[in-house]
Order: structure tokens, then C-alpha cells, then sequence
């Protein structure tokens, strides 16, 4: 069977009310449509099915809706032999789906994924490495992107000042961008720098002062800024950065990641790997596609399984 998992609570299913309804309407009886509440239920409504059931999930949610589902898939079913996933963009940011080139509305989405699965023709797809987030303070969390510092700092002012928008959040990226090429009081709000023992593959980064580290395992980071663009040329990798420069210089070059450009900074560590480890006198706060958590004093962020993500 198709199962689709919807959250009645990302951003478009809260703009749009009657979203599952009409999911639920174009999805014929043999298939499974389900809106569980929160991460518990999803997880509680996984455990009861059957994985050998399952021929493909369909997520309608954004990153946050993705990042737990893949979570209890991984934790539930077990990493080996995952069933491919159809991102149906129901989320506000729909990152991930934007970086893999899949676009369109969630019933367009899965409309088109019923018409060739009935059909018995493949599903055109695309696939990524989860990334296995270990944070010491409960089962391992799954994901694509990972950061902390300025990217979690970031992403708190985005939620709490207001409705969350892909315009507000492009129009925060500008502040923060503008006030770090002049030094301003809104960019150094952002840059807390953290105290922070980075080691990638059991190597040592030096500086213990950083403004963030990040990884990914998909290249887009929202908007078409490709952090992350040499890991979509290395399977199995993961790109770990890490920022102990000034704030401009980041702004500097940010825009050429839209190009893919390397970020080319002697204070910019810049490598592929398998596993990044985070070492810290205190808790280390991170973000997993846009959710935040707070870890013990060692998260470990390693290269997870593969997972076929269908493209269009």
C-alpha cells in the first residue's frame, strides 16, 4: 500500500483546512491515510504497521514533519531496506523537496505519484543519506541538515516574530546578511559564538570558538543556497562546516553558494566526511531541518542510511 502521513499543522495544512480532506478523497481505499498529531503518534501509528505493507510513504508536512517521520521510520522499522519517500511540500519552507527539484501542491504530488504507481511504472526519483544524530539524551534523531549557533539564532528570531513565511524568512536572511557587512547590532545578536570541540572522522578542527557547524547531506539549504554542494558529488558523505570568521565574511559568501561556489575562507573549515562530533562543557543546542533540540555535551551526527526521495 501507498501510506500517507499529514500534519494538520504545518504551515500549509494550517492555511489550507480542507488539504487532508482532498488527500484523503484522491487516495483509493486500498491505501492508508493517517494524521497523527506529534511525533509520539507518528511513531506509535508506525509501529503498527506492517514495513513488508508498505510500498511507498507520502509526507505532507514540511522539513520539521519529515525530519520525525524519517525519525520513527529509522527507529521503528530499522534503517535497512526503508521505503521510498514522496515529500508532498505541505510545510511552509519545503527545503528539502525544493533542493531534489520536486514542485508542485501536495494533491498535484500525489495525484501524480497514484497515476504511475497504478500504472506500474517507476517513480522517478533521486537518493540521499539520512544523517544519524546522536545527542546522548534519547534515541538517535534523522535527518539532511544539522546545524547550531548562528543557524539555530537564526531560525528562533524567524519563529518568533511573527507568522512564518518563506518572505519573512528571506527578509531576515537580508537584515542579518546587511547588518553583518557593516557590523550591526542585529548580526552580532545572531553570531553568539559557541564554545564547541569539533572533530570530523576523528580529526581535530582547531579553533574552539565558533559562530556555527553545521552538516548536510542535501545540498540546498533554503532559497536556492547551496551550503551544502559537493556532498550531492560524494554518496555516503556528509559536508561539515564550520564558521570561526567574522560575520561579513560569511555574508560575503553566502551569495555565491546559489552557484554552488565553495566557501573558500581560511577560517572556514569545509570537508567531507562520515562523522562530525560536537564536544562542550555545557548542553549543545542544534537544529534538525528546522526543529530545535538540546543535546547532552556530545552530539555525534554520522552518515545514515540511503533513502530513495521521489523527484517529481
Amino acid at each position: 500500500m501507498i501510506l500517507v502521513l499529514s500534519n494538520p499543522a504545518s504551515g500549509q495544512n494550517k492555511r489550507d483546512r480542507g488539504l487532508g480532506a482532498r488527500l484523503r478523497a484522491i487516495l483509493p481505499p486500498e491505501h492508508r491515510f493517517e494524521q497523527p498529531a506529534g511525533p509520539e503518534q507518528t511513531e506509535e501509528l508506525i509501529r503498527g504497521i506492517d514495513r513488508a505493507d508498505v510500498e511507498l510513504v507520502c509526507v505532507n508536512g514540511g522539513d520539521g514533519t519529515l525530519a520525525h517521520v524519517l525519525s520513527a521510520m529509522c527507529r521503528v522499522w530499522g534503517e535497512e531496506g526503508l521505503p521510498p519517500v514522496a515529500i508532498l511540500r505541505g510545510g511552509t519552507m519545503n527545503t528539502v523537496a525544493h533542493g531534489i527539484g520536486l514542485r508542485g501542491r501536495p494533491e498535484a504530488i500525489l495525484a501524480r505519484v497514484l497515476r504511475r504507481h497504478q500504472a506500474g511504472q517507476p517513480q522517478p526519483s533521486t537518493v540521499r543519506h539520512l544523517m544519524r544524530v546522536d545527542d546522548g539524551q534519547g534515541p538517535p534523531r534523522y535527518g539532511f541538515l544539522f546545524g547550531n549557533g548562528v543557524i539555530s539564532n537564526y531560525l528562533e528570531v524567524y519563529y518568533e516574530g511573527g507568522r512564518a513565511t518563506p518572505v519573512r524568512a528571506l527578509l531576515i536572511l537580508a537584515r542579518a546578511m546587511l547588518s553583518a557587512m557593516v557590523g550591526g547590532a542585529f548580526a552580532r545578536a545572531l553570531v553568539r559564538p559557541t564554545q564547541v570541540r569539533v572533530s570530523l572522522d576523528g580529526r581535530p578542527w582547531t579553533p574552539e570558538r565558533w559562530v556555527s557547524v553545521a552538516a548536510g547531506s542535501v545540498d540546498d539549504i533554503g532559497f536556492g543556497f547551496r551550503a551544502f554542494a559537493r556532498v550531492v558529488r560524494a554518496p555516503g558523505k556528509l559536508q561539515a562546516l564550520g564558521f570561526a570568521c567574522s560575520t561579513a565574511a560569511i555574508a560575503l559568501r553566502i551569495p555565491g553558494t546559489l552557484w554552488g561556489r565553495a566557501w573558500n575562507h581560511p577560517q572556514i573549515e569545509d570537508h567531507l566526511g562520515e562523522r562530525l562530533e560536537l564536544v562542550s562543557d555545557e548542553p549543545i543546542a542544534y537544529m534538525i531541518e528546522g526543529d530545535f533540540h538540546r543535546g547532552g555535551q556530545r552530539v555525534r551526527v554520522e552518515v545514515g542510511p540511503a533513502l530513495t526521495l521521489v523527484t517529481r
